[in-house]
């Protein structure tokens, strides 16, 4: 022989490659698909006609008030950011959003929601223009 090796792999050592194979290939199907981030909530993204909406994958507590007044909602809860600049919060009222370099940002009187290193994108990428710079 030439130095070739003519070993062939039979019976165990097929199965336990069959099953490296089969565990690779689950592993790498269950990856987690990307998510939305900030103030360490993640978000799905949906795209309308009038902008983007986001909704926390999991339930959210916001606290609302000062003192005695304070209260506690709790619940999925839905960011919408308008193609005007508009942004709509259940508990926080209505805002300006904006993007830049950096990411994009929604600001409320009282709670800013910042998304540091992410860009809204939806396919087909709608015609909103860009006119909610930072």
């Amino acid at each position: 022989m030439s130095g070739v090796s003519s070993y062939q792999p039979t019976g165990k050592a097929v199965q336990i490659g069959c099953l490296m194979v089969v565990a690779m290939a689950i592993t790498c199907s269950s990856a987690k698909a990307g998510a939305y981030v900030s103030d360490g909530h993640e978000y799905g993204l949906r795209c309308s006609k009038d902008g983007w909406e986001l909704t926390s994958k999991y339930p959210v507590t916001r606290t609302v008030g000062h003192g005695a007044g304070t209260e506690y909602v709790a619940g999925t809860e839905k960011l919408y950011l308008g193609k005007s600049c508009d942004a709509r919060h259940k508990v926080f009222g209505t805002g300006r959003w904006c993007w830049a370099n950096g990411g994009f940002f929604a600001d409320f009187e009282s709670h800013r929601f910042e998304f540091p290193r992410q860009e809204l994108w939806c396919e087909p990428e709608p015609e909103y223009g860009s006119n909610c710079n930072c």
